[in-house]
This record gives structure tokens, C-alpha cells and sequence, in this order.
């Protein structure tokens, strides 16, 4: 049987930490592999927070001569997230929380769903996408209950409440099944917006971005094997991390470098 761990090497390109407005990470070599991938997480952000990602090349594991692989890639608050939360808090009527799921299109790439609305009201009607205004816990489990909905809800997103927050993530996480891609199971993101940050607190708990890198996309007449993830822009309030992936290997075995590893087999 082969293991995933002897083609492709997984190594923390940033590690994860909270605090820090701008983070470069450590170079790493690519002269022996022929591709690699930056996947960044963030969470934490909210009311309309953004953050920068990008990845560099250089000759060196110090950073000699560092130059820009590519574009920027701007991380912005509620896009294609896989988890939020929103917090009710003095909801007033006609404030709205809009949905938009995102699904797999048969060929991995993610299609846009239909947008829906709900909106805060005085009673709570499900088949208009109304949820009740009263107290913030009645507020977040009538939300819940809107989104939820088998007719009316949003198809592959799940509600759950705890008092007044409204945990939201996709029926099955990563994606299911892409080959069905108008169904719940092939839901791989969504998009949340709130029409006021102070009465739904809306905050990314999942927002990823990658970037891969093909080695010879490098300067390798100058002499460039290495590539780095870079972020910044980042709140002080927002936690990220940054993995990589390097893959086909030139020499093998690939090195694993980990403290504890064991199989399911």
C-alpha cells in the first residue's frame, strides 16, 4: 500500500499564532520537488476584515535576493468560508443575514449557489425566511431554525445554537461527494454577509486561500530553490497559520519531520 506520507512532504510553512500584523515565514527548498502548495487558515475575522497572502521565491533558506511569486492574494472577511459564527445581539427587525453556498462542479472547482435572505422580524415565519427579533437567544435558535430548514433553508449548511451564537458549517465538511454538485453533499464553502456587525456579530472560523508553486515557474537561471509564504495586513485579534505541501519528490523516501506518526491499518 502507498502511503501518502512517502510522496508528499507536509512541513508548517507559518505557524499558527495571534498577535502579529505581518508574518514571513521560513524558506523552504524546492530543488528537489517538483511542486509544492501554501495552504493559509485564518479566524477570527469580522466586520470587515482582510489580510494579505503571498508567497516568495529566493536562492537560499536565508532569503537571498527574495522576489514575489505571482499576485497578492487578499483574505476578506465572510467569503467562501467553511465555518462561522454569528452572535445575535439586540437584533432589530429588517436587520438580514444572507446565505450563499457554494458547491462542487463536478470537476472540483466551486460554483456559486443561490443567495438567500433572512430577515429579523416580529414573529418568526419560516417560509419567508423570518426569524424572531425578541431576546438574543430566542433570536439565534429561530435563525438556526430558518437555516435548517428542509425547504427553505439553506441546502448542505447546518445551524447549531448555544445560547445566543449561531455556530454555521457545511453538512459534510470538505465537501462530500463533488460528483453531485446541486446537492448538500457537494457544498464545499459559503459566503456570509450581515447587514449590521453590531446586532449579528458575523466571525470567520474557517477561511482558507493556497497557492501552489511549480518548480520551474522558479528563477532557476538564477539560481532561485526556495519558497516562502508571507502574510500581513493581518488585525491583532485574528489567529493564522500557514501549511505546505511539497510533492513528487526527486530522491525518495520523502522525511517526515514529526514527533509521532501511526496508520489506521
Amino acid at each position: 500500500m502507498h502511503m501518502i506520507r512517502e510522496g508528499v512532504k507536509g512541513d508548517t510553512a507559518v505557524r499558527p499564532q495571534k498577535g502579529a500584523t505581518g508574518i514571513n515565514g521560513e524558506y523552504f527548498r524546492m530543488d528537489t520537488f517538483a511542486k509544492a502548495k501554501f495552504t493559509a487558515v485564518a479566524t477570527g475575522q469580522h466586520d470587515g476584515d482582510d489580510l494579505t497572502f503571498a508567497v516568495y521565491q529566493a536562492t537560499d533558506a536565508t532569503g537571498t535576493g527574495a522576489a514575489q511569486l505571482g499576485a497578492t492574494i487578499t483574505m476578506a472577511q465572510g467569503v467562501k468560508v467553511k465555518m462561522a459564527t454569528v452572535v445575535c445581539t439586540t437584533v432589530q427587525v429588517a436587520d438580514t443575514l444572507i446565505l450563499q453556498p457554494f458547491y462542487f462542479n463536478g470537476e472540483g472547482a466551486l460554483t456559486a449557489g443561490t443567495a438567500l435572505t433572512f430577515t429579523a422580524a416580529a414573529a418568526e415565519s419560516i417560509p419567508n425566511r423570518q426569524f424572531i427579533n425578541t431576546a438574543d437567544g430566542d433570536a439565534a435558535t429561530s435563525l438556526a431554525a430558518c437555516i435548517n430548514d428542509a425547504t427553505y433553508g439553506v441546502p448542505g449548511l447546518l445551524a447549531a445554537v448555544d445560547t445566543a451564537t449561531v455556530t454555521i458549517t457545511c453538512t459534510e465538511p470538505g465537501g462530500g461527494d463533488r460528483q453531485v454538485p446541486t446537492t448538500k453533499n457537494g457544498t464545499g464553502a459559503f459566503t456570509i454577509t450581515e447587514s449590521d456587525a453590531a446586532t449579528l456579530v458575523t466571525t470567520d472560523l474557517i477561511q482558507e486561500a493556497d497557492f501552489e508553486v511549480y518548480v520551474q515557474d522558479l528563477t532557476r537561471d538564477s539560481d532561485y530553490t526556495h519558497v516562502q509564504a508571507r502574510l500581513a495586513s493581518i488585525e491583532t485579534d485574528v489567529a493564522t497559520c500557514v501549511m505546505l505541501e511539497r510533492a513528487m519528490a526527486g530522491y525518495g523516501p520523502v522525511g517526515q519531520a514529526v514527533a509521532y506518526t501511526d496508520t489506521s491499518a
